[in-house]
């Protein structure tokens, strides 16, 4: 989720930047469309929207979109046989479309809301819908599916869905966890540290934690259904705590660090639970605490997945029955797929294409 640190860099930023995201995608690319780039005018970018291909393109055109304080959008063709230059040089063979915006009025004003509603724990759609050369922005607390652009008024319409980070308590701060904790923090997870040893936290100085055995951690650190858990403090019997919790809670991953032979001992013999991972991470022969932690985070980064499509789906289930809910207003979309409206927007049209912005909040 690099929006999530996108958002928290606008929230303190004190000087020009322009955003940048990917908006349209036909054919193989590195990101999908919704990944999104902050590029200060200083050049100290937050977020990728390619391996490195574009990124140097992109920051060439932040000094003229920040002066004309006009929205630009910009085509990359990866193949070869249409477009040499670039084709040549990264060899992805697709058409990548960049919304390159300037950080500030109407738009800062719907990113820094958005902010504050993750921080409140709301999911938020952040909508743009292109008319004429206005881009006008808007938050539902619903997802916007887009109408057929001749029907709903617009030219084109591009949703994006914001979440907070996936939170996941780290019971054990000692060596073999702070691998973990790096991963998974880089892997845009909210990681809380917890441990009974002072000595062992002070390694976490940046990680928010918690002082206390699992008996004392109940007083202070709420757990629920949307918690995932990993249990690496190597103390049978705070770790044996900490699963009866976890497990009290829902938690939906409860990861245990550990041997068959402990894990067993843990569990009494007994087979975990459906939603206990024991031993923790992917099955790949991982030796060492990186390479174990590079387990870990390959499962929880491919569990989020799931759970996010699951999401939607239910999401989508609910909407079928009631009308979406906005934000900032109260139109009703209908389903349509928001790829081929932007194909169909931008169909013909150069590869630069500018214009004003407004809000329909």
């Amino acid at each position: 989720m690099d929006m999530i640190n996108i958002l928290r860099t606008i929230r303190r930023l004190d000087q020009p930047a322009v955003l940048a995201t990917i908006i349209g995608v036909e054919g193989h690319a590195y990101r999908k469309a919704g990944a999104a780039m902050l590029l200060p005018l200083s050049g100290d970018t937050v977020g990728t929207v390619s391996p490195g291909c574009i990124e140097s393109d992109l920051l060439e055109r932040v000094p003229s979109i920040w002066e004309t304080n006009r929205y630009e959008i910009a085509e990359y063709n990866m193949d070869p046989d249409d477009d040499p230059i670039w084709g040549e040089a990264v060899g992805c063979g697709g058409v990548i479309r960049v919304l390159l915006e300037p950080i500030e009025g109407t738009l800062r004003t719907i990113l820094t809301d958005a902010l504050d509603l993750l921080d409140r724990g709301r999911e938020v759609q952040l909508v743009r819908r292109l008319k004429g050369e206005v881009l006008c922005y808007e938050l539902s607390a619903e997802e916007v599916i887009p109408l057929p652009s001749g029907q709903s008024g617009y030219d084109w319409q591009f949703s994006l869905h914001l979440t907070n980070r996936q939170r996941v308590i780290l019971f054990g701060a000692g060596p073999d966890a702070v691998s973990i904790y790096q991963l998974l923090t880089q892997s845009s997870f909210h990681v809380i540290v917890a441990d009974w040893r002072p000595r062992l936290l002070a390694a976490y100085p940046d990680a928010e934690h918690y002082l206390g055995t699992p008996g004392q951690l109940k007083e202070m650190l709420h757990l629920d259904t949307e918690a995932a858990v990993i249990v690496c403090s190597h103390h049978l019997r705070y770790d044996r705590e900490m699963i009866e919790w976890a497990l009290t809670s829902n938690s939906k991953y409860i990861g245990v660090m550990g041997s068959t032979k402990r894990i067993g001992m843990l569990f009494d013999g007994d087979a975990p639970p459906v939603n206990v991972k024991a031993p923790v991470g992917l099955s790949i022969g991982a030796e060492g605490p990186y390479e174990i932690a590079v387990s870990i985070a390959a499962e929880l980064i491919a569990l989020r997945y799931q759970w996010r499509n699951k999401q939607k789906a239910d999401r989508q289930k609910e909407e079928r029955h009631e009308p979406i809910r906005n934000i900032f207003g109260g139109r009703t979309e209908q389903p349509n797929g928001q790829a081929e409206a932007a194909a169909r927007a931008f169909a013909g049209r150069s590869a630069r294409q500018s214009g004003a912005s407004c809000s329909l909040g």
